[in-house]
C-alpha cells in the first residue's frame, strides 16, 4: 500500500497500520512504546498473535479516555507528556515535570496529521465550519458483541503558542468515532472557547 503516513492517519486506514505493525514495528517495540504512555497491550504472546489488529488499537490494547487525553496532550506539548492528575488543587501533592515520550519533530508530525483528520479526513464533515482550530483522531473500537465504541481524541487550538486543552471522548457502543464522538468533542471545544478557556 503506497500512501503517505499523514494520509493514512487522516483517513484511518487500518490495513496500512496492520502491515506497518507486522513488518516494520513488531510486538516488542509496540508494547514498549505503549508502556511509555501507560497503555496496556496485554500478554506478550497474545500480542504477537494479534499484532495486525493491535497495530491499529484493537485486540488486547486497553486504554482509558484519561490516558488517551494524556497522549493528545503529549503531542500538543511537543512530545512532553504531563503527569496524570485527577485533582489539580493542593490536595494532590504530585508535581513531577512532564516526561519526554516523543521527539519534538515526531510530535509535530502527529499534530499535523491529526489536523488533517479534521480538515480532510474522517472528521471533516462534523468539524466543518467550527471556529476552533481542532486537531484530533477518530477511533472505532470493535467488540465481540454489539456496536463498537466511538472515540475521538485530540487537542485545541492547533498551532501557535496559546495554551491548549487536550481531550478524549468515548461513547460506549456508539458506533463510528467520526459520526458520534467527534461532534461531542466539537461541542465541548466550542463551549470551552465561549467560556474563554481557549484563545
Amino acid at each position: 500500500m503506497d500512501l503517505p503516513l499523514t494520509k493514512t492517519i487522516a483517513v484511518s486506514c487500518n490495513a496500512y497500520f496492520a502491515q506497518l505493525g507486522v513488518h516494520d514495528v513488531g510486538s516488542q517495540a509496540l508494547a514498549e512504546t505503549a508502556a511509555q504512555f501507560g497503555i496496556s497491550t496485554g500478554d506478550p504472546a497474545q500480542l504477537r498473535k494479534d499484532l495486525p489488529f493491535a497495530s491499529y488499537g484493537q485486540g488486547a490494547v486497553l486504554v482509558s479516555p484519561f490516558k488517551m487525553a494524556r497522549v493528545a496532550a503529549a503531542i500538543a506539548a511537543g512530545g512532553k507528556m504531563p503527569e496524570d492528575r485527577w485533582i489539580a488543587d493542593e490536595s494532590n501533592p504530585r508535581s513531577d515535570p512532564p516526561v519526554d515520550v516523543l521527539p519534538a519533530a515526531e510530535a509535530q508530525f502527529l499534530a499535523e496529521a491529526m489536523r488533517r483528520v479534521v480538515l480532510e479526513g474522517t472528521a471533516r464533515h462534523v468539524m466543518a465550519g467550527t471556529p476552533v482550530s481542532i486537531a484530533g483522531k477518530t477511533g472505532t473500537a470493535q467488540l465481540d458483541q454489539g456496536m463498537p465504541h466511538a472515540w475521538f481524541t485530540g487537542f485545541a487550538p492547533y498551532g501557535g503558542d496559546a495554551p491548549r486543552l487536550a481531550f478524549a471522548v468515548l461513547v460506549e457502543h456508539g458506533g463510528y468515532g467520526g459520526r458520534v464522538a467527534a461532534p461531542i468533542a466539537r461541542e465541548v471545544m466550542e463551549a470551552a472557547r465561549d467560556l474563554g478557556l481557549l484563545r
